[in-house]
């Protein structure tokens, strides 16, 4: 049966698929949607927590292991396709791997491109998302992601086929100043929080943000997600131990802006699929191999 709609969410590292866009993934693939997961990287130069691993072997095969985690994590939100672009991970910024010529943050942006444009051909996205300019927090394979994807996404409009929408994943203020009171209330803290943190220095207003989706009913889901990059997520990481119920209260909606086709001000939409048709065919049958 074909997909009624079809989304591209692209990523830098395995993990960054559940934090800012688990719950989006696990509700249009609970609905039937066509949902791509693409990274750019195998993340691996990330960290290892997992306590079952030892750390000097796990080290050499650590994109190996964290695609494995991927997987399993994926499952649990109802998606089966993703795919990575073939990039080393580049490491925080400033740091020795930054020097690695694989690394992503070093690839030529038209070979990106052209590698991530075809997986678009491929699968015929109507909605793509990725990070902001800055990448969210400045890491450099997540900048690089948005170069990437904002130049496939604009080579891809003069394709027959070409998406429609591209959004950027978004913190918005008030709802993180919403969820640190709820947890509050609630004798919970999340433990990277000061004392004197300025709420109106962090994300972007919700008046400004675009999309506002709620994925209150998939918070399970994505806690399960997230505890499945066991490599990379501590088992007694704050947001595992928070009560489902109550993360849905605190944290239930994932925001974004829309950046092509340009938002209006105060523009407010409650699904990414607003106004766009129903697809009329499905993608190609022959996949590409993943890299």
């Amino acid at each position: 049966m074909t997909a009624k709609h079809s989304l591209m969410v692209v990523h830098a590292h395995p993990d960054d698929e559940v934090f800012s866009t688990g719950g989006i993934l696990a509700k249009y693939g609970e609905a039937g949607y066509r949902v791509v997961v693409v990274y750019c990287t195998r993340g691996e130069v990330g960290e290892i927590h997992d306590p079952e691993l030892d750390a000097d072997d796990a080290a050499h095969r650590l994109g190996e292991i964290r695609e494995t985690e991927v997987e399993r994590a994926l499952h649990i939100l109802g998606v089966t396709d993703f795919r990575f672009l073939g990039y080393r991970d580049s490491g925080m910024a400033d740091t020795e791997h930054n020097r690695d010529p694989d690394a992503f943050m070093n690839a030529p942006l038209e070979e990106a491109t052209t590698r991530l444009l075809s997986v678009m051909r491929e699968t015929r996205p109507q909605v793509v998302i990725t990070y902001d300019e800055s990448g969210g927090y400045g890491h450099p394979d997540h900048v690089m992601c948005n170069r990437v994807t904002v130049e496939a996404f604009k080579r891809a409009q003069g394709e027959p086929w070409a998406p429609q929408k591209l959004y950027y994943s978004a913190r918005a203020r008030e709802a993180f100043k919403h969820e640190v009171e709820v947890l509050k209330e609630n004798g919970l803290t999340i433990p990277w929080l000061s004392d004197d943190f300025d709420f109106d220095d962090y994300g972007t207003p919700a008046s400004q943000l675009t999309a506002h989706i709620d994925i209150s009913r998939y918070m399970g889901r994505k806690q399960k997600a997230l505890a499945e990059h066991r490599t990379q997520i501590p088992g007694e990481f704050y947001y595992l131990t928070i009560p489902q119920e109550l993360l849905a209260q605190a944290a239930g909606t994932e925001y974004f802006l829309r950046i092509m086709p340009p938002s209006g001000p105060e523009e407010y939409e409650v699904d990414l699929f607003d106004e766009i048709p129903d697809l009329d065919e499905s993608p190609a049958e022959t996949a590409s191999p993943r890299r």
